[in-house]
């Protein structure tokens, strides 16, 4: 039994960390040759809010794989009693073997400016991600910078799409815990929280805090953590090591975040691709204000000079 368990688990955890790790394909290669100031990185990621916007909204639209997504989701959703027991039985007690080798102490437990946003997993995000950028500025490094911008970039978009409307126009509560024990009567086992994967349209306006009505799906910090991933496995062209701290913030407080798990592979997809937007529309951007800034510009010089042995003024153009 233990053995099976444990290959239940294995299965979870690989099905998690493949919908992370299955990126679109970039359509070009970023030109590296010419280099970005600091200002011209921040301006390109300006620039290009509302083409994320675009592309996010329309995604829908032009997803090539629409239906087999469809379908997908919908046995996700009709799987999601099962899957999540399973999860909510297997799967988020091992956070206590993460906790056991990571954990998060208060940054600065004594500001009162920081101290609101400086703890837990999100806090050590925003903290690195802002370190990153700083040490970026220091040292001159492009990438650094560029990852630092647009991780920001990333999470706000992440914030906006998952927690601010999708949220509030899905309405999904969260599940019991733990599910089909009806005796318990904690604070996660009683309404809004409940033991039907079909509670959806619970319809209300999502604001900037956290609350438990309705605000199952999708997962904002599934969301947040792999848009995080995504932009840093690109800027850095590695994927190993943005995942896995993705995976592990994910794992850390796993019971905390309390969602069924299509909500969880739900945010996973939706991160990945807020990442890809983010940084295909910055590369776009500045190759395109690279090839504007090499075109040669018209020059011109007055001076004095002979002209078919006549002195004076002579002007001359050049492009």
């Amino acid at each position: 039994m233990q053995k099976l368990n444990f290959k239940r688990c294995g299965s979870l955890v690989a099905a998690l960390l493949f919908c992370g790790l299955v990126q679109a394909q970039i359509q070009f290669e970023p030109d590296r040759t010419i280099k970005e100031s600091r200002f011209g990185i921040i301006k390109n990621t300006i620039l290009t809010i509302d083409d994320d916007a675009k592309a996010i909204v329309m995604r829908p639209l032009k997803n090539p794989n629409l239906e087999k997504n469809a379908v997908k989701l919908f046995t996700l959703v009709a799987t999601d009693y099962m899957t999540t027991k399973l999860f909510q039985d297997h799967i988020e007690p091992l956070d206590v073997y993460v906790r056991s080798v990571v954990s998060f102490p208060h940054l600065f437990p004594n500001n009162r400016y920081l101290r609101p946003v400086a703890y837990g997993v999100d806090g050590y995000m925003y903290t690195g991600v802002t370190a990153m950028y700083a040490a970026g500025l220091l040292t001159g490094n492009e990438k650094m910078q560029e990852a630092g911008v647009l991780t920001v970039k990333a999470v706000v978009e992440s914030y906006v799409v998952s927690h601010l409307i999708l949220k509030s126009v899905v309405g999904r509560h969260r599940p019991a815990r733990p599910l089909g024990d009806y005796t318990q009567t904690d604070r996660d086992s009683e309404y809004p929280f409940v033991h039907s994967p079909l509670d959806f349209f619970n319809l209300h306006i999502n604001v900037l805090g956290s609350k438990a009505y309705g605000t199952g799906f999708p997962s904002y910090h599934a969301t947040m953590f792999f848009a995080f991933a995504s932009v840093n496995a690109k800027v850095f062209e590695n994927k190993w090591i943005p995942y896995g701290l993705a995976t592990t913030a994910l794992l850390y407080d796993i019971r905390g975040h309390n969602h069924w798990v299509s909500e969880l592979v739900a945010g996973a997809v939706i991160g990945e691709f807020i990442g890809k937007v983010v940084y295909e529309n910055y590369h776009k951007q500045r190759s395109e204000s690279n090839t504007t800034r090499k075109k040669k510009k018209f020059n011109t010089d007055f001076s004095v000079g002979q002209t078919f042995g006549v002195m004076g003024p002579s002007l001359t153009v050049s492009w």
